[in-house]
C-alpha cells in the first residue's frame, strides 16, 4: 500500500475562519495560502504523494476542543490525516 500524505486545506470561504482561529499563522491572502500549500505538495513529491484534504474550520476547532489541543501546525497536520482517512485517502 502506498503512503499518501495529507495537506490541510480550506476553501476561500473558510479561509477567514482559519485566520481568526489561528492568529498569526496565516497573515497572507488566500491566493498566497493556496500557492504555499501547492509548493509544499510539490516539494514532497519525491518523498511521498500528497493530497489536499478539504477541512471545515468549525469541525476542526470542535475536534481541537474535544482533543484538548491548540489549533496549530501540529494539530492541523493530525486532523488532515484523520479527515483524509475518513475520505478514503490513504
Amino acid at each position: 500500500m502506498e503512503f499518501i500524505s495529507h495537506a490541510f486545506f480550506v476553501t476561500e470561504t473558510e479561509y477567514p475562519k482559519l485566520q481568526a482561529a489561528c492568529p498569526g499563522d496565516f497573515p497572507f491572502t488566500y491566493t498566497e495560502f493556496v500557492a504555499r500549500v501547492d509548493q509544499g505538495i510539490e516539494a514532497m513529491a519525491d518523498m511521498a504523494p500528497m493530497t489536499k484534504v478539504y477541512v471545515r474550520v468549525d469541525e476542526f476547532l470542535a475536534w481541537c476542543a474535544e482533543s484538548k489541543v491548540q489549533p496549530d501546525n501540529k494539530s492541523r497536520a493530525q486532523y488532515a490525516v484523520i479527515i483524509g482517512h475518513r475520505q478514503g485517502l490513504h
